[in-house]
């Protein structure tokens, strides 16, 4: 591979719950992978983590290949889990602010084929920017 790879840009832009359980919430993400550079990125795998408000909410983990054109960008659905009181935490402290006003930061790691060690990312905004998944 090429020596100088700059990292793929990730970022969450949706977030949907899928089943509450009473000890644990599954959600489905969805993440937009950019690459910056002028070949395409083969992603293998993608290990993160959402805290909301500076707090642990939610980790993930997907082998689901992706493609990343160069100068291009893809979707991921990921499923992620949190817990009871991960939610009850989250809702309590939103308030009269509502869900919209909390922010996020999403980081983790992603592995691309031909590469033996991953690439971190991170990215934050807030939670009022994101689209329902549908």
């Amino acid at each position: 591979m090429l020596a100088r790879t700059e990292p793929p840009r990730v970022h969450l832009v949706g977030l949907q719950l899928q089943q509450m359980d009473l000890f644990e919430q599954r959600y489905l993400v969805r993440l937009r992978v950019q690459n910056p550079n002028d070949f395409p990125l083969r992603v293998r795998g993608l290990d993160f983590r959402v805290d909301i408000d500076g707090e642990r909410f939610a980790d993930g983990v997907s082998n689901r290949p992706l493609e990343v054109p160069a100068f291009g960008e893809a979707l991921a659905e990921v499923e992620v889990s949190s817990s009871l009181w991960s939610l009850a935490r989250r809702l309590r402290d939103a308030g009269e602010a509502g869900v919209g006003a909390m922010e996020y930061r999403l980081h983790g790691r992603v592995a691309l084929t031909g590469y033996a060690v991953p690439l971190g990312f991170e990215s934050s905004g807030n939670l009022g920017a994101l689209v329902p998944v549908r």
